[in-house]
């Protein structure tokens, strides 16, 4: 369990375009409709354009018509493919009939994330609207960031921390789920019963501080390869093409997960507290459900689900978001970080460039 900085709502969805009947206003058939695109709101209007013209007779009344049709037609096409495009790009983040990558939940970031707030020197931030709204009103954000490239330095930022080849990092899907509301930890919390740690969805995961959403950015941008949870459940053995396994805040997995992390023989745990408690899938309601771990079942309690002495020794790193004095224990097989990097990740990248040295 990390302690979080803030406690986590539900996030509002993304909502896309209003329906076509509240976004077009018709007059005098005039549909001349362009998109004004306003960076306070962040929303789409539609102006319309109103002419005047006098009419010359019933020729010209009849081209006038055959225009406005198809300007009408046109525009409702436009609009049209915008709306698949964008429900295309929210689809590639829900778990159907293909397994989403690391490129599908980057790329629906670019949709929910789409205010930038400010740079550093190797990175741009981005936020919500709804985060914008609270921050506006002196409120801590919930929604996490997106992050890219500051392409004034990108190609030296990737130089410095691009990977080393065969490496692999493990995006945690379900601990995203987990930490979800409501869900583990309001069960956890005494607010709820056993249902929420029963068929939680862990569809839409989310990039926060608790799924190690900075780092998870940082090392795709800079060309790190990724799996998922679900990759690795579903397909344990993909892990023996890869040199180097690197997992980030993993804290909720299956056994057979589990059972492929450890038998390794270079595992790196960038953040403490993974491989911390057992779940169970189901992939027809794509859904996870806690077995044990974390204090759980009440009947019979275990800390660690695995019983898993690595995570015991570390465990308590997890509450150092400083790292004054980090470094990569070496293990029996491959290395510890001995603090929870989350919070420095986006200004101190010597923990990243050492990974490169292990």
């Amino acid at each position: 369990m990390v302690r979080r900085l803030s406690r986590k709502q539900l996030r509002e969805s993304v909502q896309g375009f209003e329906s076509l009947s509240r976004r077009f206003k018709f007059s005098n058939c005039g549909i001349i409709s362009p998109f004004n695109y306003h960076k306070d709101s962040i929303n789409y209007y539609l102006v319309t354009k109103k002419k005047s013209s006098k009419k010359t007779g019933n020729t010209v009344t009849i081209a006038v018509v055959i225009i406005c049709v198809i300007i009408s037609f046109s525009i409702l096409y436009v609009v049209f493919t915008m709306n698949s495009s964008s429900s295309e790009i929210l689809d590639n983040a829900r778990v159907g009939n293909k397994i989403p990558t690391m490129d599908d939940y980057i790329e629906n970031l670019s949709v929910t994330h789409p205010i930038k707030s400010h740079s550093t020197p190797y990175l741009d931030l981005y936020l919500t609207q709804n985060d914008v709204n609270r921050i506006n009103q002196n409120l801590s954000y919930l929604d996490g960031l997106r992050l890219e490239l500051n392409q004034l330095n990108a190609e030296q930022f990737i130089e410095d921390l691009k990977p080393n080849p065969g490496t692999v990092v493990i995006y945690p899907v379900f601990t995203s789920a987990a930490y979800k509301e409501p869900g583990f930890y309001t069960y956890f919390s005494g607010q709820c019963d056993e249902s929420c740690v029963t068929d939680v969805s862990f569809e839409n995961p989310e990039f926060q501080y608790t799924s190690s959403g900075a780092t998870a950015q940082i090392l795709y941008h800079v060309g790190y390869d990724f799996l998922t949870d679900v990759d690795i459940d579903k397909n344990p053995k993909i892990l023996q093409k890869y040199d180097t396994v690197i997992l980030l805040h993993n804290e909720y997995v299956t056994k057979s997960q589990f059972d492929a992390f450890i038998s390794h023989p270079n595992l790196i745990f960038l953040h403490p507290n993974a491989l911390y408690a057992e779940v169970e899938v189901d992939y027809e309601k794509n859904t996870i459900t806690l077995i044990q771990g974390h204090d759980y079942p009440p009947e019979s309690p275990m800390k660690n689900g695995f019983n898993y002495e690595i995570e015991q020794e570390f465990h308590d790193y997890e509450y150092d978001n400083e790292c004054k004095n980090w470094e990569f224990v070496e293990i029996e097989n491959g290395f510890h970080l001995n603090c929870y990097p989350e919070t420095i990740i986006i200004e101190n990248f010597d923990i990243l460039k050492k990974l490169k040295d292990l």
